[in-house]
């Protein structure tokens, strides 16, 4: 019978204490509260077990239980009213037995109560104090780890999100499918800044931008920095385009306004580009593909205004993702070349000079558009590497030539932009034997408005080495006659749109006379783009045009047609075609 009495209390503790691990510690967040009391229920039952034990069952020698229970809770109290109270609870058990034994056996029980009293004190003591330990530890850990993700998180000179942290946080949206727009700011005209002024002056100039931006304080908008000059933004997918617009523009209008850094009154502008999550993208790559050609779009043609990416577009970009691809991996010194177009001279009769054109043959892609791969060169950053090459093919190429015939080279605004790549071309220049004078540098418009001042001192540079510097596709852009005041020019290429309309417009033949006039008195030599035709050229001859570039003259050709050409100037068939009565 006490068998089983003793069997059934185990059973129903054992019972106990999967119910209170069940019901009180299943959640993986339970709270101190409810571990205490877990704590405490689990010593009740051990102690309750021992009790009944020596209630039906007593033994003298079982009493030492009390005390041996009375280590162990001192051990694994979850907190110290816990352990103190369960632990006293245990000694005044131990002592109340005690009291029915004989004097000699009650003082044995009571030593060892207070032995076990003072061993159970201890124990709590030290254990509580390696435990503080621990946490102050893991505490210290958890704080220093957490400065070191923030450091990792924390662009170090703006004090904002850097690359790492908003990618992580792109990811993390992308993951939870959660929509969001993606934006890329790039700043106009920093590196120029930069470059004169110095990293110190460039630093304190970001963060004003930085702090400018952050005061917009745009709901649920998180601003970080790419690196260099280039920012990201993160705004909540819930608003349309044209509010995506609205707050890009915004944005770009604030951080254009003027800086004042140590008594330095600088100006910057901004171009933006945006992309949205889903509908234009399901992966953070896709969005960042996008978002940044829509930035590269807005810079080339929509410069200081934020432009979202058009989804029509979307083959476009992956023919230039293409294009930048073997950009990087083909050999580009064997598929590269030029064709050369020629510049006559209608006063001389004869050819002066020679355009060289950019051309590329691909082995995977096969014949690629000039302006496609211009365009995805500058976008991929391969711009000076492709100048390089066709550079020093083109004059390799004006060795072969007699002196008098010039070579007019196409410069993109990246190459300007860089002084030191514009002083290695002056290097191959120098190296190649080549007068200086017989070879002509052409900017467009666009590719000296982000920074006015840098390439004019650029372009000085290049003028005081002897080279010249023409204005390409003059008229078609913002306002060339700044330009023709502003840079040290000494041609014009008046764009062809104005010549192709000269046959049947009254206003294109004045403003053609016009610019030939004006190139005159300005000391400026003045090439007329796009003559195809004999009506054109006679309407043409009437205005004494300096030079004429056009299919009429010669389509581009290659180097070989090139020699030929100008080795045969004094050829008599050439010169009846050149000298030959025009038709209109």
């Amino acid at each position: 019978m006490t068998v089983f009495m003793l069997a059934t209390v185990s059973a129903l503790t054992s019972l106990s204490y999967l119910f209170i691990r069940q019901s009180l510690l299943a959640a993986p967040d339970a709270s101190l509260k409810r571990l205490e009391l877990s704590g405490l229920l689990f010593n009740l039952l051990m102690y309750f077990n021992v009790l009944i034990n020596l209630l039906v069952s007593f033994e003298q020698p079982k009493l030492v239980y009390f005390s041996i229970m009375a280590v162990i809770f001192s051990t694994t109290g979850i907190t110290l009213r816990v352990t103190l109270s369960t632990v006293l609870l245990s000694l005044a058990s131990l002592y109340l037995f005690a009291l029915k034994l004989p004097d000699e056996l009650f003082g044995q029980y009571v030593s060892i109560g207070i032995a076990t009293a003072f061993a159970s004190i201890s124990m709590t003591t030290l254990l509580r104090q390696a435990i503080l330990r621990q946490i102050d530890a893991r505490l210290l850990a958890d704080e220093l780890a957490a400065k070191a993700q923030s450091l990792a998180d924390t662009d170090m000179l703006t004090g904002i999100p850097n690359r790492r942290a908003m990618f992580d946080k792109i990811d993390y949206l992308v993951q939870q499918r959660r929509p969001f727009w993606m934006g890329i700011i790039d700043l106009d005209g920093f590196k120029g800044i930069n470059d004169v002024y110095g990293h110190v002056i460039g630093d304190r100039l970001l963060r004003a931008v930085v702090e400018r931006a952050r005061a917009m304080d745009t709901e649920g908008a998180t601003f970080g920095r790419i690196g260099g000059d280039e920012f990201i933004a993160i705004l909540p997918g819930t608003i349309g385009e044209d509010e995506v617009r609205e707050i890009g523009d915004r944005s770009i209008e604030t951080i254009s306004e003027p800086y004042t850094v140590e008594s330095l009154d600088l100006s910057v502008g901004a171009s933006a580009g945006f992309a949205h999550f889903p509908s234009m993208g399901s992966s953070s790559a896709q969005l960042y593909e996008k978002a940044d050609f829509a930035l590269y779009k807005a810079k080339s043609q929509f410069r200081g205004q934020c432009i979202v990416f058009d989804t029509a577009e979307d083959k476009e970009m992956k023919q230039a993702i293409a294009i930048e691809r073997e950009l990087r991996e083909s050999n580009l010194e064997e598929e590269l070349y030029l064709l050369f177009q020629p510049q006559y001279s209608p006063c001389m009769k004869r050819v002066v000079g020679f355009e060289a054109l950019a051309r590329w043959q691909n082995a995977n892609l096969g014949l690629v558009r000039p302006d496609h791969f211009i365009r995805a060169a500058e976008r991929a950053g391969h711009i000076r590497k492709v100048t390089d090459i066709l550079f020093s093919k083109g004059l390799a190429e004006l060795s072969n030539w007699p002196g008098d015939i010039s070579l007019s080279f196409n410069l993109s605004g990246q190459d300007i932009s860089n002084q030191a790549f514009i002083m290695s071309l002056l290097g191959k220049i120098m190296a190649s034997g080549v007068s200086p004078a017989r070879l002509e540098f052409e900017i467009t418009e666009t590719a000296v408005m982000s920074d006015l001042e840098i390439s004019k001192a650029v372009l000085e540079t290049l003028r005081a080495s002897g080279c010249k510097i023409a204005l390409d596709d003059f008229g078609s852009g913002y306002s060339s006659f700044e330009y023709l005041d502003q840079l040290p020019l000494d041609k014009v290429k008046v764009d062809r749109s104005f010549v192709r309309k000269v046959a049947h417009s009254e206003t294109s033949r004045e403003i053609v006379a016009g610019l030939i006039g004006l190139c005159r008195k300005l000391d400026l030599r003045c090439v007329l783009e796009g003559v195809e035709t004999e009506s054109e050229m006679a309407i043409l001859t009437p205005m004494e045009p300096d030079l004429i570039q056009g299919y009429l003259f010669g389509k581009p050709m290659p180097a070989h047609e090139a020699r030929k050409l100008v080795l045969d100037q004094d050829n008599v068939e050439f010169e009846e075609r050149a000298t030959a009565p025009h038709s209109a």
